[in-house]
């Protein structure tokens, strides 16, 4: 193979070759500066040439020392430079596996310019005999059986009879010792490192014999901050002292810090160099984030329709980390002001705290106005992914029906909440889960205008086949009193809408009363089947989706109504923008239907 002379590459002489040689062209720095001081340039012949031999020609191009001297040196400078860039060829072609490679050099005359040459037989390639790794700590344990090594040998180890790449076999010996440090065994070092290669069998093997040592732990935890208690900063941290020491460990006091509102910048820094007795200290470095952060928000839907709103956040009002928020909602159909102040429990703040809420609520749509106003105090724990909550507040709600009278109910709530969350991607997803359900229950003799035991179930799932993302959702809900007619809008249950059942109104499905007004049911169920393919990049996705689901009074009288429909999904740098048009099948008005909305719906 012949790089392209000089006034080939000026006066644009057609040649045929490869986009890889043309990356070698460059990586060989022939360039217009150098085509213009008349300097050769090298060729490759031989069998390396051959087409299956592009990545080979492109290792030994890379490595070969550039030409820095002009058509008119001397014979004898462009000898020694075919010396050393035999040598590095060489050095290419093993560290691909290739022992036993052939290499010619000569000077081709040309009238222009003498012209390095460069015959290349690469030969058989090595294959790998046996590998044999040994990973065990000072008091003689296996660590190849612990599942931070065993899964990383399962996949980088080279399989026996595998071509040698002396590259895989660095990544693999620099692999074992970073997992094995970041384990914590800070003093690992090898007693063995070898890939042995017998040229004559075109074989080799892979000797890696480590002593990791004893294992690490947390020493002292310095943390450098005057906004919170000590003791509560110690607690944000999420490891103390004696913990075993991991990479992943200091990588979650990172987090775990950052994520607390308090902090604008978090460094945490292990101190080396003062190690003792297998303890490492760490010093954390802090900067305290802004008091109070303000938000704004706008926004559509076909539930909402235009939507304004905003939040005032006082990330820390004393040095326990209590803060509270405030948030307003504007929507054409439902306003609403709210206000939580937090208490994180001192002992355990990364999983448990307090909330005091008060919550005003204004609904108009479908014919039902409601006021609302909800007081309440709530614990919420986090444990193994799930997120749970018991809570006691007081409801009281003034709602109109059409045009019946209105009337103004109280209930003393007692309830507890249970939700798990798993998404590959929050803003798009298209692999997990997510779960939700609640339990309320209050009694007419506690300050309650009825008794009731309210229950509701959500459960969604996405799951990918190819390029195929399948979706399913169900719905299901029930509550149960002896006088519904006490219950507010709140505490009942409709269906339809953009996240219920597409192809009706929002709250339009449900019994209704002798005027036709839909009030609510005792019961409610849904289900939902959706596709979704990519149609244009990985940002424009296309949807097709059946819906199904009332809300009734009777567990022996039910009438599911049904939509279907197609839609496009577009990942926007805000989330997951939805257009639906859903065409109903029952009821009065079958037309098709169409509902906007941002965010992963489920």
């Amino acid at each position: 193979m012949i790089w392209p002379s000089s006034r080939d590459l000026m006066f644009g002489r057609v040649l045929w070759f490869s986009p890889v040689v043309f990356l070698l062209v460059l990586f060989l720095s022939v360039s217009a500066a150098q085509a213009a001081s008349g300097r050769p340039q090298l060729q490759l012949t031989g069998e390396i040439t051959q087409a299956e031999n592009k990545a080979l020609i492109l290792q030994v191009g890379l490595s070969v020392p550039p030409i820095r001297f002009t058509c008119d040196a001397s014979p004898v400078l462009m000898r020694r430079y075919l010396q050393s860039a035999t040598l590095a060829a060489r050095d290419a072609l093993q560290a691909m596996g290739y022992f036993n490679a052939q290499i010619q050099t000569h000077l081709k005359q040309d009238p222009d310019c003498a012209i390095p040459t460069m015959d290349i037989t690469p030969g058989p390639r090595v294959h790998i005999a046996a590998v044999d790794v040994v990973v065990t700590t000072s008091a003689g344990d296996d660590l190849t059986r612990q599942a931070f090594l065993r899964d990383y040998l399962k996949k980088a180890r080279p399989a026996k009879d595998a071509l040698l790449n002396q590259g895989v076999y660095v990544a693999l010996r620099d692999g074992i010792m970073e997992r094995v440090r970041g384990a914590g065994y800070l003093d690992a070092k090898w007693r063995r490192r070898e890939l042995l290669v017998d040229p004559k069998t075109n074989t080799a093997d892979i000797h890696l014999d480590l002593d990791a040592g004893s294992r690490y732990h947390i020493g002292k935890i310095t943390i450098d901050q005057s906004i919170i208690k000590p003791l509560l900063a110690q607690n944000l941290v999420g490891a103390k002292t004696g913990d075993t020491y991991t990479t992943q460990t200091l990588v979650d006091m990172n987090q775990n810090l950052s994520s607390s509102q308090y902090f604008s910048d978090v460094r945490v820094r292990p101190q080396w160099d003062q190690r003792t007795a297998h303890q490492v200290p760490i010093t954390i470095r802090t900067l305290p984030n802004e008091p109070r952060s303000y938000e704004l928000r706008v926004g559509y839907g076909t539930d909402t329709g235009a939507r304004f709103g905003g939040k005032i956040t006082q990330r820390y009002v004393n040095r326990s980390g209590h803060s509270w928020k405030a948030d307003l909602s504007l929507a054409q159909r439902k306003q609403t002001l709210g206000a939580t102040y937090t208490m994180p429990k001192i002992s355990d703040p990364l999983n448990q705290h307090y909330d005091l809420y008060e919550v005003f609520d204004r609904e108009q749509d479908t014919g039902i106005t409601t006021l609302s106003s909800t007081t309440g105090l709530r614990w919420v724990r986090n444990f193994n992914s799930w997120t749970s909550s018991l809570y006691s507040e007081y409801l009281v709600d003034r709602s109109q029906f059409g045009t019946n009278p209105a009337q103004t109910t109280g209930f003393w709530l007692f309830g507890a909440r249970l939700g798990r969350q798993e998404l590959n991607d929050p803003l798009f997803p298209t692999k997990g889960f997510v779960f939700s359900s609640g339990i309320s229950t209050a009694a007419k003799p506690l300050l309650s205008s009825t008794s009731l035991l309210r229950a509701h179930v959500m459960l969604g799932g996405l799951y990918p086949v190819g390029k195929w993302v399948f979706k399913a959702r169900t719905e299901v809900g029930g509550v149960v009193t002896p006088d519904f007619n006490s219950l507010p809008k709140s505490l009942r249950f409709f269906a339809g809408g953009d996240q219920s059942v597409r192809g009706y109104a929002y709250q339009s499905l449900g019994p209704t009363d002798s005027t036709g007004q839909v009030i609510g049911g005792q019961y409610l169920f849904t289900a939902s089947a959706e596709v979704m393919h990519p149609v244009y990049g990985r940002d424009w996705w296309g949807a097709a989706f059946v819906d199904t689901g009332n809300a009734f009074d009777a567990l022996n009288n039910i009438h599911l109504n049904t939509g279907a429909g197609v839609g496009i999904r577009w990942r926007s740098p805000v989330g997951m923008v939805r257009v639906d048009v859903a065409y109903p099948f029952d009821g009065d008005q079958r037309t098709p239907r169409l509902h906007l909305g941002i965010g992963a719906a489920f």
